[in-house]
């Protein structure tokens, strides 16, 4: 028995590939010794491996520029890098997957003691477990407690095992490391598109190079290449478009409103052009006039908010502001679903509907856990700061370490110029207290700005690109700059989103409507607490809102009035009454009453929410599956057909490039590690497949049941005939059914002579072997 089949060939290529360290293969013994040589970083695969991980080195990064700590993350993923380059010569691949899991366990202890005791004491098996599916479903890194430290403590691990497989030229494997954390960046929403798209790019070349590199290469597997490179070079031509095309209505005047960029939960992306939405949100009755606060954010971004840090059930009333305060009380009466409770600052307790499953922040922010149904009415009770300004131009500065540190944070690529312009502002307005800096600002950007909300988004930092290089803009723009201009001077500021008065019907009664929706600011004095600043030009912004209210009744939308707001009827004219169709894009927001309920800034524009979901956030606007890039992605609820574009809801684009990403890696993967193989002969196997000459049929079983005996003792060694082979294996005694098959493979590779009836016995007997469960176990072989 000396002849040598397809198998025999196979193997002996392998084993030649591997001996030329062209195809590394994780499945022998030879896998577990260390490396000869970096010959791996030679092969041209590892561009491609470099490409992922600067992917996702480059998503860790950024994140650091705004939480702070870059220098050190940099300095810690190099050292990684470098340590699992040089090790590669000198430990295993096991050993090096142990080394790795210690290191993150390590550093993510490290990282549990780093939280304060007072957050560290919330941790639990569960509440970590919900932290994990959180972040897999949209949860920032950046709302993490010690953002920068946990990023610190993640991001080598990785970076350590994707250098050492790349240094032992296990590039598929290096990629699915950096892949695997792209595509965690990717589900957590840090992850941009463009990261997304390297992320595929890179896939593709090392899949790539690493096919390539073997013998034969463009033969045996050109075709599946060629589909996975066209597959990416079609994705990566068309992904840019996708949002554009049937998720957004084509028109300028149509995209988010206001109060759904504002309204995106814990998170808050600054748009290009916005609209208003007006229909009613709210019906409030308060002694007092104010903004109706009902969220607030401590990290800034560069393009946006974060609010870090989690929740907690209300137990009982808060303290409130530490200064003199009034107590007030505001019934809110809702008229869309709501979470919210928009209500003066600062709230301190609740009573009426939903009240027991009142939870608040760490900023002192109420919510409720379930949502009010319209006409259902709640009261808050609020505690209103009762400051002069003299008073606080006395304020000390003092600050509170926790806070200071949480509320002058700025992005580390904030240009100085920032801090240069604010510093010029204060010492021209001669002021020399952090209240008279936050007037002088607060006066400068009102007087100097105008409102708009038909701005273009800039590219950068928003509060650079404000000052310098944008006139107008609307209140995100004017909120977010301020509160950057303070924290330059060291001042604590928060973004504070909520709703603007509203329309006044009574002596103590507003009608609040998502156009309403307004962004503000609000600054920290020790000893009194955190007071509101407005630096949006009113006037302009009542006008905006007003011409947005008249157009809405001019055309008969839905739910833009209350009995007590209803313009009465000209003589002789019949009040108007809103169309039963939804024929244009307001008549689809009119259907929609909830679709715009989502945080707005100044009145700035809140139009019509194009898809946008009715229900509202526990923020206070509406839930959408809204921003890519500022442009709307399709909902599913009421109004999500506005454009007469309906249908499902399209994937982003960093879904999309990630998919393509995670199906690159699988598709070559699983080629280089011969699972396609394993699993086209398993299906056969056990399958009966055409039969074909008697002499083929023979060498195909026994080829078959070579792959079973392969999986359950070890594969046939080059040179070792079938018959040595079989011999060699501890086959349990008196069972010749591996022999009978062995001895007609014989007689068809040597003699060239096998009967139909000794072919299909032979196929059979490998079919029954394959269906005794785990092949060949128990009642067939023992391991002696």
């Amino acid at each position: 028995m000396s002849g040598r089949t397809g198998g025999d060939r196979r193997r002996a290529a392998a084993v030649t590939r591997r001996a030329s360290g062209a195809l590394p293969d994780l499945g022998r013994e030879e896998a577990d010794e260390p490396a000869e040589d970096w010959s791996g970083f030679a092969d041209p695969a590892v561009l491609g491996v470099a490409l992922v991980t600067a992917a996702y080195l480059g998503v860790f990064l950024e994140a650091t520029d705004v939480v702070g700590g870059t220098a050190r993350t940099a300095a810690a993923v190099s050292v990684a890098g470098v340590a699992g380059a040089v090790l590669a010569r000198v430990v295993t691949e096991r050993t090096a997957v142990r080394l790795t899991a210690v290191l993150l366990a390590a550093a993510l202890a490290g990282y549990y003691f780093a939280v304060p005791a007072s957050r560290r004491a919330l941790f639990s098996v569960e509440a970590v477990a919900i932290d994990v599916v959180s972040l897999l479903t949209g949860l920032s890194v950046l709302r993490l407690a010690l953002a920068d430290v946990w990023i610190l403590a993640v991001a080598p691990a990785p970076t350590f095992l994707v250098a050492y497989l790349a240094g032992r030229g296990r590039h598929v494997g290096a990629t699915a490391v950096a892949g695997g954390t792209l595509g965690f960046l990717v589900c957590t929403g840090d992850a941009g598109g463009l990261a997304a798209l390297v992320g595929v790019v890179g896939a593709a070349l090392a899949a790539g190079f690493a096919t390539l590199s073997t013998p034969d290469a463009l033969r045996a597997h050109g075709d599946r290449l060629t589909a996975v490179l066209a597959a990416m070079i079609l994705v990566s031509a068309t992904v840019t478009v996708l949002p554009a095309g049937a998720a957004q209505p084509w028109g300028a005047d149509r995209g988010p409103t206001l109060e759904s960029s504002l309204g995106g939960g814990d998170e808050v992306e600054v748009i290009g052009a916005t609209r208003l939405s007006p229909q009613v949100r709210y019906e409030i009755e308060s002694p007092v006039a104010s903004n109706w606060h009902v969220a607030a954010y401590d990290t800034y971004t560069g393009d946006g908010w974060v609010r870090s840090g989690g929740g907690s059930t209300l137990d009982g009333s808060l303290d409130g502001p530490p200064g003199e305060a009034t107590t007030v009380n505001a019934t809110l009466t809702a008229r869309t679903e709501s979470t919210a409770l928009p209500a003066p600052w600062q709230a301190v307790d609740v009573r009426g509907a939903g009240a027991s499953t009142a939870q608040v922040d760490e900023r002192g922010t109420l919510r409720l856990g379930a949502a009010l149904r319209p006409g259902e009415a709640t009261t808050v009770e609020s505690r209103v700061l009762d400051a002069e300004p003299a008073e606080l131009r006395n304020a000390s500065t003092e600050y509170d370490p926790a806070i200071e540190d949480r509320y002058t944070q700025l992005p580390e690529s904030t240009p100085d110029r920032v801090g240069e312009r604010t510093e010029a502002i204060v010492e021209a307005a001669g002021a020399e207290n952090p209240y008279d800096r936050a007037a002088a600002i607060e006066r400068y950007l009102i007087e100097e700005y105008d409102y708009s909300l038909g701005v273009e988004k800039p590219e950068g930092d928003v509060a650079d690109a404000f000052l310098f290089e944008m006139d107008a803009g609307y209140c995100t723009y004017f909120a977010t700059t301020m509160v950057a201009m303070l924290r330059s001077q060291g001042i604590p500021a928060q973004f504070a989103t909520g709703y603007a008065e509203g329309e006044r019907v009574g002596e103590d009664r507003y009608v609040v409507r998502g156009q309403d929706a307004h962004a503000w600011v609000k600054v920290y004095f020790p000893e009194h607490g955190w007071v509101e600043f407005d630096p949006t030009p009113a006037s302009e912004r009542d006008e905006a809102r007003s011409e947005r209210l008249a157009e809405a009744r001019e055309t008969g939308e839905a739910d833009v009035d209350t009995e007590e707001t209803e313009p009465a009827a000209e003589p002789g004219e019949p009040t108007p009454t809103p169309e039963p169709e939804a024929d244009s894009e307001t008549d689809a927001e009119a259907d929609a009453p909830e679709a715009n309920g989502s945080n707005g800034t100044d009145g700035d524009g809140t139009g019509d929410a194009t898809g946008i979901d009715a229900s509202i956030t526990e923020e206070g606007f509406s839930q959408e599956r809204l921003v890519q890039n500022g442009t709307p992605a399709r909902g599913d609820g009421p109004g999500a057909d506005e454009g007469g574009d309906g249908g499902l809801p399209l994937p982003s684009r960093e879904a999309v490039a990630y998919w393509l990403f995670v199906v690159t890696v699988a598709v070559v993967g699983a080629r280089r590690l011969g699972l396609t193989e394993r699993a086209r002969r398993a299906v056969r196997v056990r399958a009966p497949w055409g039969r074909g000459e008697p002499v083929a049929d023979a060498k195909r079983a026994f080829d078959d049941l070579e792959g079973l005996l392969a999986r359950r003792y070890r594969e046939r060694r080059p040179g070792e005939t079938p018959r040595a082979y079989l011999d060699a294996l501890p086959l349990r005694d008196g069972d010749e059914r591996a022999r009978a098959v062995g001895e007609t493979y014989e007689r068809a590779a040597y003699a060239g002579s096998v009967t139909r009836e000794e072919a299909d016995e032979a196929r059979r007997t490998v079919r029954r072997l394959a269906l005794e469960r785990t092949p060949l176990i128990g009642r067939l072989f023992d391991r002696g």
